[in-house]
């Protein structure tokens, strides 16, 4: 007799479940878009009185902070706002297993590293931005094939 000492397949292990590792990525995609898409709407809704918080706050990068949102505007708040809210909807999906939220995901994702150079003159995504995604991207790419 022939024994399998490799132990059971990825796919056989996780027969219909979540895994662990699955479960941590949406968890930590629900705190991120959530609160991305949170703070994106708010700086939309408010986005008269941002400017003048912003003058008096602490930050020591301040003028360069109120530079960038007087040039992205408010309409460039309200899409990113949209666009976490797709992306946290791509991650509820995959939260359940379903394959179809792994595209919602990565391309609201990518859209998130585009959008900003469209609407925002001179701007440039930073490196950390896109490691940050294509990481994010990969390790969900891994667990796609526990999704059905």
């Amino acid at each position: 007799m022939e024994e399998n000492i490799s132990g059971p397949g990825p796919s056989e292990a996780y027969n219909g479940k979540r895994p662990p590792g699955l479960t941590l990525l949406c968890v930590l995609t629900f705190i991120g878009s959530g609160l991305s898409a949170f703070s994106s709407f708010f700086i939309a809704a408010a986005y008269n009185i941002i400017p003048a918080a912003i003058e008096n706050s602490p930050f020591q990068n301040g003028a360069e902070m109120l530079n960038l949102v007087k040039m992205a505007g408010p309409f460039f708040f309200l899409v990113m706002g949209l666009l976490y809210i797709v992306s946290l909807t791509g991650s509820i999906f995959m939260f359940s297993l379903r394959k179809e939220g792994f595209h919602i995901y990565s391309i609201s994702q990518l859209m998130m590293l585009i959008v900003p150079s469209l609407l925002i003159k001179g701007y440039i995504a930073p490196w950390s931005n896109i490691l940050l995604t294509g990481s994010f991207i990969l390790a969900y790419a891994v667990n796609r094939k526990f999704m059905r």
